[in-house]
């Protein structure tokens, strides 16, 4: 009985590890394409333009307050395409991604998915991001603020499938450049003050994943990350962690339903020349989105729509952040 009870197990282990492969069993391509539209509320006094819209005000009174509220529309385009070689177990990836709903920061990557036997499979990829602006100085008051772009590249490594299990780990790096770094010089601060906001340097993120599907229809994905932004300014350096839970169900006959929670805490390094204090970043957020298989007839298409609310509530007003957004839009998967 035990060595049933044990074979039944280890069999049902074996066949949920197998769903959370992300290497097809037979060669060719594969992948997605997605157009739509979002209507989003944001309140940001860092950031400009995000994919060239504009999200948040040129001019500002005042360094002791929160953030004005901008309302704005954007075109959402969103593409993956893969080629997987099945006899050796190599896939080749490519595509965009949404690495952080609160922040809508979102990277374009290509790279290599390995299988490894029954260790996994190591995944190696090279990632750059979409295009963003901030402010060249984000603390002039009484006057248009100047955009400046900001590039943001670097690699991520990954161990997917875990010795046939759901596990998985993956690491980012990426470092961060401004065109025209200029925080705090209407303020008449000393070089070292100055030197404390400075917000290019590296991003780097640990993940540890865990990819669970009690049933065919339900899947549960919880992952908790080590976060840390090494950035030149020390006052803009921050480190913390965050926890995140998705949770996907397949049971009804033509809809899929996701949910993603968010929860994490940021703390900065130095105190901020400018308030006397460090900062302490609490982040939460919540998307709930829905998916309709083959509207109107249409094969291998779906119609998709998500709304999404975030926040990162600073114990600093100005940095306070948070995105309120409705999307909706046609999504193409073979």
């Amino acid at each position: 009985m035990k060595r049933s009870l044990l074979a039944i197990l280890v069999s049902a282990a074996a066949l949920s590890a197998q769903a959370f492969d992300r290497i097809p069993q037979e060669s060719g391509f594969s992948g997605y394409a997605f157009v739509g539209g979002a209507s989003s509320s944001r309140e940001t006094n860092m950031i400009a333009t995000v994919g060239g819209t504009e999200v948040a005000d040129e001019r500002i009174d005042s360094l002791t307050d929160g953030p004005d509220s901008t309302d704005y529309g954007r075109l959402l385009l969103d593409v993956g395409l893969n080629y997987t070689f099945a006899e050796s177990r190599t896939q080749i990836f490519g595509g965009t991604e949404l690495e952080d709903f609160l922040t809508q920061d979102s990277t374009f990557g290509i790279g290599v998915r390995q299988g490894i036997g029954g260790a996994g499979n190591l995944v190696v990829s090279a990632i750059a991001s979409t295009p963003v602006e901030t402010w060249e100085d984000p603390y002039l008051i009484g006057a248009d603020r100047q955009e400046t772009d900001v590039s943001s590249g670097g690699g991520r490594l990954g161990w997917e499938h875990i010795f046939g299990s759901g596990l998985e780990i993956t690491y980012t790096a990426r470092s961060v450049e401004l065109d025209d770094e200029l925080s705090g010089t209407f303020l008449g601060l000393s070089p070292d003050e100055q030197d404390l906001l400075n917000r290019e340097g590296d991003l780097n993120t640990l993940k540890l994943a865990y990819v669970w599907q009690p049933s065919s229809d339900h899947l549960i994905t919880p992952s908790i990350s080590a976060v840390e932004h090494d950035l030149d300014g020390d006052a803009m350096a921050m480190d913390g962690y965050q926890a995140e839970l998705n949770y996907a169900y397949t049971g009804l006959q033509n809809w899929e339903l996701v949910v993603n929670l968010v929860a994490g805490t940021l703390e900065s390094d130095d105190e901020n020349p400018i308030y006397g204090e460090t900062a302490d970043v609490d982040r939460m957020g919540v998307s709930l989105g829905a998916s309709y298989k083959e509207p109107f007839g249409l094969q291998n298409w779906r119609a998709r729509g998500a709304i999404s609310y975030g926040e990162e509530d600073s114990n600093i007003d100005f940095y306070d952040t948070s995105i309120g957004s409705a999307s909706l839009g046609m999504m193409y998967s073979f």
